[in-house]
C-alpha cells in the first residue's frame, strides 16, 4: 500500500509539470547565441523577434536611403533555392508572417507560424537573411516604389514642418536625413552594390536580442534560433554616436503658400522607455489627445472652433531621443489663437492632472495587456522592447501586474515631473499664411529651421 501510495504521488507531480505556467528563460542554442524563450502554453504559433543593433544611421557618407530599401529587398529579392519574389506565396502557404523594418537604432526582423510549420519557416527565412540574392530587378521595383511614396508624403505640408523640426532639432546630421530620408534624391541614387554592402555590416550573428515565444521547449527553441541566424557572421558591435540634439523652445513658422489650411505642431523631449513610468506616459497621452473627449481635441476644436481635430502622442528620434507631440489643422485665420489655446489647456491639464476616473483610463490597457500575454507575437515584440531597454523580459507576460500599481498617485508624479511645462515646447506652425504668427522665426524651406534660435 505505501508502494502504491508514492507512485500515486509521483503521477500527481508529473502531471503538475506538464501543466507549466507561462514563463520567460534565458537560454543559449547549440551554436552558442543567447535568447530568450517565453513558454506559453496553449498556443499554436510560434513566433520569434531580431533586433539587430545598427549605427548606420549615424554614420556620415553612408546613403540613408538603403536600410529602408533593404529591409524589403532582403526576403523579397530571392536566395539561394528560392527564386527571387516567391518568398511570400510560399509563407502564405505555411500560414507564415515574415517582415523586416529598420529603426535608427534596430534592424528588427518577425517571423510568425503555426508551430508545426515552424522548421520550414526558418530554413527559409535563414536562407533570406544568411545570403539573400537581392535580385537587380526587385531592388528597381522596391527603390521606385519607395521614391514615389516618399515624393508624395514630402508634397504634403505637415511632411515638411516635421522635416523643418528635424532640422531645427537635429540640424544637418546622419541621423536627421536618416529619419527625413533627405534629400529624395538620395533614393534614386541608391545602388544594390550599396545595398550588399549594407547586409555585410548589418546583420550578425553577434550582439542580436532575440525572442521566441510558443509552446517550444528549450532544444527546440535552440534550434530553431540556430536555423534562422545561426549561419550568419560574427561581427563587430556597431560603433553608436549618441545625437546631441536642441529642444529648446522656440516659435518657427513655414510659409507654404500652397497649403489649404495650417497645421500647428508643439514638440518636447520625454525620458527615454528604458527609465519605465510607459503607461502613465500612454494614459497622459491619451487624455490629452487620444480621442474627440480628449483635453486638446476640446479646446481647439469644440471650444475654439478652429480645428479639424487635434491629438496628442508619443514618438521618437531613436530609443534615446522620445517625444512628446501635440498636433492637428488649424483655421488659419485662427492660428495663433489656437496656440495660446492649447498652451493654456494643456498647462491647465498639467496643474490639475486627469479629471476622470484612472480605472477608466487603465481598463483598454488591462484589456491589451491580457491579450499579449495570450499572444506570441505580441508577447515576443513586448519582451524584445524590453530586452533593448536594459529590462525583464519576463514583464512581457506579467503587463497586468504591472499596471495594477499604475494609480492616480503615479500618474499625478509623472505629469508633473517628466512632462515639460507649457513654455518648453518647440512650436512649428505651416501655413499660407506668413503673419499669421507673430514674432515667430520666418522660414521657406525646412533646412532653414537650423537658423531659428
Amino acid at each position: 500500500m505505501k508502494q502504491f501510495f508514492l507512485v500515486f504521488l509521483a503521477v500527481i507531480f508529473m502531471s503538475g509539470c506538464q501543466e507549466e505556467a507561462p514563463a520567460a528563460y534565458t537560454e543559449t542554442s547549440p551554436a552558442g547565441i543567447e535568447y530568450t524563450r517565453l513558454y506559453m502554453p496553449e498556443t499554436e504559433s510560434v513566433a520569434i523577434q531580431i533586433a539587430w543593433p545598427t549605427d548606420w544611421a549615424t554614420r556620415e557618407n553612408v546613403n540613408q536611403a538603403i536600410p529602408y530599401i533593404g529591409v524589403d529587398l532582403i526576403l523579397a529579392g530571392g536566395a539561394e533555392g528560392y527564386p527571387a519574389g516567391e518568398v511570400t506565396e510560399t509563407f502564405a502557404d505555411l500560414k507564415a508572417e515574415a517582415h523586416l523594418s529598420v529603426t535608427p537604432d534596430n534592424v528588427l526582423g518577425q517571423l510568425t507560424v503555426p508551430k508545426e510549420n515552424l522548421a520550414k519557416a526558418v530554413e527559409i527565412a535563414g536562407a533570406h537573411l544568411r545570403a539573400p540574392t537581392l535580385d537587380q530587378g526587385w531592388f528597381d521595383r522596391i527603390q521606385q516604389g519607395f521614391a514615389a511614396n516618399m515624393a508624395e508624403a514630402a508634397a504634403g505640408p505637415a511632411f515638411k514642418g516635421f522635416a523643418a523640426i528635424r532640422w531645427a532639432v537635429l540640424g544637418d546630421v546622419p541621423l536627421r536625413r536618416a529619419l527625413s530620408v533627405d534629400p529624395l534624391n538620395i533614393i534614386s541614387a541608391a545602388t544594390r552594390e550599396e545595398l550588399t554592402q549594407w547586409h555585410k555590416q548589418t546583420l550578425f550573428r553577434t550582439d542580436a536580442s532575440i525572442v521566441i515565444a510558443g509552446t517550444l521547449d528549450a532544444n527546440a527553441a535552440g534550434a530553431a534560433v540556430d536555423a534562422l541566424i545561426a549561419g550568419l557572421p560574427i561581427g563587430p558591435a556597431p560603433k553608436l554616436v549618441a545625437p546631441k540634439p536642441d529642444f529648446s523652445p522656440r516659435r518657427i513658422l513655414l510659409h507654404a503658400p500652397d497649403a489649404k489650411t495650417s497645421t500647428l505642431t508643439f514638440i518636447a523631449p520625454l525620458p527615454p522607455t528604458r527609465e519605465g513610468h510607459e503607461f502613465e506616459d500612454v494614459i497622459l497621452a491619451n487624455a490629452l489627445g487620444g480621442d474627440d473627449q480628449s483635453v486638446l481635441f476640446n479646446a481647439v476644436r469644440t471650444e475654439l472652433r478652429a480645428s479639424y481635430g487635434f491629438g496628442a502622442g508619443l514618438d521618437g528620434y531613436s530609443r534615446e531621443l522620445r517625444l512628446l507631440a501635440f498636433t492637428g489643422e488649424v483655421e488659419t485665420s485662427k492660428l495663433a489663437k489656437a496656440e495660446t489655446t492649447v498652451r493654456a489647456a494643456y498647462e491647465k491639464f498639467r496643474q490639475k492632472g486627469l479629471s476622470d476616473e484612472i480605472q477608466a483610463r487603465k481598463a483598454p490597457l488591462v484589456l491589451n495587456a491580457g491579450n499579449t500575454a495570450k499572444d506570441p507575437n505580441a508577447a515576443s515584440f513586448s519582451a524584445l522592447m524590453a530586452l533593448l531597454d536594459g529590462q525583464n523580459p519576463s514583464t512581457a507576460l506579467h503587463l497586468q501586474g504591472l499596471l495594477e500599481k499604475v494609480d492616480a498617485a503615479t500618474v499625478g508624479n509623472r505629469l508633473t515631473t517628466a512632462f515639460p511645462p507649457s513654455d518648453a515646447f518647440l512650436v512649428m506652425a505651416v501655413t499660407p499664411d506668413p503673419t499669421a504668427l507673430s514674432n515667430a522665426c520666418i522660414i521657406t524651406a525646412p533646412a532653414e529651421a537650423v537658423n531659428c534660435k
